[in-house]
């Protein structure tokens, strides 16, 4: 294996580096386990470091291979281990051949801890108790290792601290519940933009008024109704939107002919109902055991009686303003039917039996269905016909999804054959209904759909391969034997804890700064590709501090469950908007 223990952090593109960030010496030796094998790194001049105070530890790899590689990191304190309790802290990302990742390692990032553990249901981000916290006062070692086979190998350039490491807030475990105020925040903090009562409300609103009259021409150049490029090339109008390769790189081409590139955003509504019945004790005044609808019963104090209208409206303001320009997946009706933003028809189908050769103990994701059976197609044409009548002539639709996350990784050996005939299906399908329209495709997920044929299938039947990547930077190109097709993320987030937040999301960042930084590295690395056309953030509100349906409780949206936006967001989207347009067209 090859190492090198180099300090080149400024030169690389997933981070730079903080006014705090100190780069470690290390040595490095091969090591292998029962259930891994890779590169051991260790202090040198020491026989353990001490992490207490840092906040996050990032390690920058190379993939030496021909191949991606999906690249894991583990921080191991005194007597961690990966398998019991306290477990070490681990992060991994998805290194394309012979690229540099820096992966970021949370260490000490806990904003809320209590003194006494409590218990929590239905959510996956909890308040750890002080005795549950991690100790990274003596680290030993540091394992970094990849999907097999280890040669050739990972190449080491370098680890850094950044960030010190925060002090949680601890809250007594006698007066921890409730901890959900009646507008369904965490009640035992304070943080700018919380709402304390209902008046803060209209306070809130008027200010953000204010801003959009202010901004309400967006901070992209030139840009047409659609939010394409009126300042760019002249191309064919066909009234619809399509794909076109232009100077080597793709791009969708809105109605009137002009360069589009799609900054998106996903769940576009009112948000998730979090469970109140059992869990009674959690929420501030409930008066019964009903499902809190935590962003919907605040847009209703915001608005007022006609809350409807006047929520789709400042949602259409504020994409105008914030230079987003499509509503992506999962979103309703009475936002996009205003015909002001191009949005994604979401067609959220599947059969009701899986395929036989999907093995449920095995696979991730949503069931493949059954391609084999003649319910597949017509149970498809039936939900693909309700949809027809009001889009089939709609030019502000962008495309249509259908179906989301499939957990190819279950059908073994058939994966590609069967997603050959599942793709090829339902394209017949929605251009039989929806001839005029882009065929976006599954949205496969990056976790599960490592399978080169499942991406040749969808190359040759979707008009935009779409991928739904949670990672530090976007990764995917299509592999060999692929058509030459377009690549859409069609969801992708960073999360933070604190400002009562208790879950960073599936990438988290240490702080807002951060997070701003990362939204602005990931879509910037969109535009810079290619194949890439767009990419769309993974949601609009913040998700329930108690957790929605399947207990997700992430604190990854644009706005907070009080329908307050994310200033450091708000202004990292439109700061790459502004450029989008002419550093895609660059040469």
């Amino acid at each position: 294996m090859r190492f090198a223990n180099l300090n080149i952090f400024a030169a690389l593109s997933a981070f730079a580096v903080s006014a705090a960030a100190e780069t470690l010496p290390f040595a490095a030796q091969s090591f292998e386990a029962s259930e891994r094998a890779g590169i051991m790194l260790t202090p040198v001049g020491a026989e353990t470091w001490d992490f207490s105070g840092v906040g996050e530890v990032r390690v920058a790899v190379r993939n030496e291979s021909d191949q991606p590689r999906r690249v894991s990191v583990a921080v191991f304190g005194e007597g961690m281990s990966l398998e019991a309790a306290p477990r070490a802290a681990q992060r991994g990302s998805r290194i394309p051949p012979h690229a540099v990742r820096t992966i970021a390692i949370p260490l000490n990032d806990t904003p809320y801890a209590t003194d006494e553990p409590v218990t929590l249901t239905g959510m996956l981000g909890k308040p750890p108790a002080l005795k549950e916290l991690p100790d990274f006062g003596k680290v030993g070692r540091i394992e970094v290792w990849g999907t097999p086979p280890i040669d050739p190998p990972l190449a080491i350039l370098g680890i850094e601290t950044a960030h010190p490491a925060r002090t949680p807030k601890v809250i007594p475990a006698a007066s921890f519940f409730p901890f959900v105020d009646r507008y369904g925040q965490f009640r035992h903090d304070d943080w700018p933009g919380k709402i304390h009562s209902d008046a803060d409300f209209a306070v809130a609103r008027a200010r953000e008024e204010a801003w959009l009259d202010a901004h309400a021409g967006g901070p992209i150049p030139d840009a047409d109704r659609f939010g394409g490029w009126a300042g760019g090339p002249q191309l064919a109008a066909t009234g619809y939107f399509r794909t076109e390769k232009v100077g080597g790189k793709w791009w969708f081409v809105d109605p009137d002919g002009h360069l589009f590139w799609s900054l998106g955003v996903c769940s576009v509504y009112p948000g998730l109902p979090t469970k109140v019945a059992g869990r009674e004790k959690y929420f501030l005044d409930r008066a019964d055991a009903s499902d809190f609808w935590v962003v919907r019963e605040n847009i209703v104090r915001k608005y007022g009686e006609d809350w409807r209208a006047r929520y789709a409206e400042t949602t259409q303001r504020r994409f105008r303003a914030w230079g987003l320009n499509t509503i992506g997946n999962w979103n309703h009706e009475f936002i996009y039917a205003m015909r002001r933003t191009p949005y994604c028809l979401c067609i959220d189908f599947s059969s009701m039996t899986v395929s036989p050769a999907w093995d449920g103990s095995r696979a991730h994701g949503r069931a493949v269905p059954d391609v084999d059976s003649p319910k597949f197609a017509a149970d498809l044409a039936a939900a693909v016909e309700k949809w027809a009548e009001k889009t089939k002539d709609d030019p502000w639709c962008l495309g249509v999804f259908v179906d989301n996350e499939l957990g190819w990784d279950g059908c073994g050996e058939k994966a590609g054959e069967i997603a050959e005939k599942y793709y090829s299906t339902v394209r017949a399908v929605l251009k039989k209904s929806l001839p005029n329209h882009l065929y976006l495709g599954s949205r496969i997920h990056n976790d599960f759909g490592e399978i080169p044929a499942v991406w040749v299938a969808a190359s040759r039947h979707c008009d935009v391969v779409s991928n739904n990547h949670y990672d530090f930077l976007p990764s995917y190109d299509l592999p060999a034997g692929a058509d030459d097709k377009p690549i859409m993320i069609g969801e992708f987030h960073f999360g933070h804890k604190g400002g009562g937040n208790l879950n960073g999301g599936l990438v988290s960042a240490f702080d807002v700064a951060e997070r701003a930084r990362l939204f602005r590295k990931y879509v910037g690395a969109c535009l810079d590709h290619p194949r890439y056309v767009g990419c769309h953030w993974f949601q609009y509100h913040d998700q329930p501090a108690s957790g929605r349906f399947d207990g997700e409780n992430f604190a990854c949206g644009l706005t907070s469950v009080c329908d307050v936006p994310h200033p450091e967001l708000v202004l990292a989207a439109r700061e790459i908007a502004g450029e989008t347009y002419r550093r895609r067209a660059a040469k």
